[in-house]
């Protein structure tokens, strides 16, 4: 009769785990179905095209001509971007290369230059582009569109809609597919695997990307995740708090106002 028992016992919590679990399941697909629908429209391409000029000792190597696709983040109604400065500057990622190996004593990047700067908006649309505020420290690089379009208002992220961190509780980040894919609205769940307190405050997730805002299932935002750099070199993908973001998107936006010709490319 014992045997019976423990073997009912048994079969009633392995039951209720699983339970559990697909509950937990239908509660994660249910928050990122909303989350994509709220938020898609928000997640542009950043397109460009960068020419690459490098020495090597005295010899100045054929300039190379690079096509970038990334993710961006729209911050405001006026169409303020914000991504990964790393993944849009060379200069950002050869610094880094460079400080991290010594082999590369005699190689120079003697000059960067910018073009066909675009947003990829959600309908497919492109609108002209420009660097407003770069930060190589966070990784940040903020874009916005060349000309303010009367009247209209961009699908965006609020940044004062924050979440709090704590470690295992359960996050989503939304991003959107290559431009092979269609560029197609994604969403997968994460936790927070670890927090960084100092000298900032910083989240390591378990499921990460670059340049995609993470939220909690209510939808407010957690932060965006950039490239941590750590006496010049790459540290790996951390989300970035809201606050810190939003403090930066206030001098983005001021130079955005300002006249093109002093933003600085």
């Amino acid at each position: 009769m014992n045997r019976i028992f423990a073997a009912g016992v048994a079969l009633a919590l392995l039951t209720g785990s699983a339970a559990a679990q697909s509950g937990a399941a239908d509660s994660d697909a249910i928050a990122g179905r909303a989350l994509v629908k709220r938020y898609a429209d928000a997640i542009v391409g950043v397109e460009l095209v960068v020419t690459v000029k490098m020495k090597m000792g005295d010899r100045e190597q054929p300039p190379r001509e690079q096509r970038i696709e990334v993710n961006g983040t729209v911050l405001t109604p006026g169409g303020l971007t914000v991504t990964s400065l790393a993944a849009v500057d060379p200069q950002v990622a050869f610094d880094a290369a460079r400080a991290g190996q010594q082999n590369m004593r005699g190689v120079e990047l003697v000059g960067v230059d910018f073009k066909e700067v675009k947003l990829r908006l959600a309908d497919g649309k492109e609108v002209p582009a420009r660097f407003v505020l770069k930060d190589a420290d966070l990784d940040l690089a903020f874009m916005a569109p060349e000309t303010a379009e009367s009247g209209r208002e961009y699908p965006h992220v609020k940044l004062d809609e924050t979440a709090e961190g704590a470690v295992l509780n359960r996050y989503f980040f939304v991003l959107r597919a290559a431009k092979t894919l269609q560029r197609v609205p994604l969403v997968r769940a994460t936790t927070i695997v670890g927090i960084v307190e100092k000298p900032r405050r910083l989240f390591i997730l378990a499921e990460q990307g670059l340049a995609i805002p993470v939220f909690d299932p209510t939808g407010r935002v957690l932060g965006i995740t950039f490239q941590h750099f750590a006496n010049g070199q790459s540290g790996g993908i951390v989300v970035l708090p809201a606050a810190d973001i939003a403090e930066m998107a206030k001098q983005a936006a001021a130079a955005q106002a300002a006249p093109a010709k002093s933003a600085g490319n």
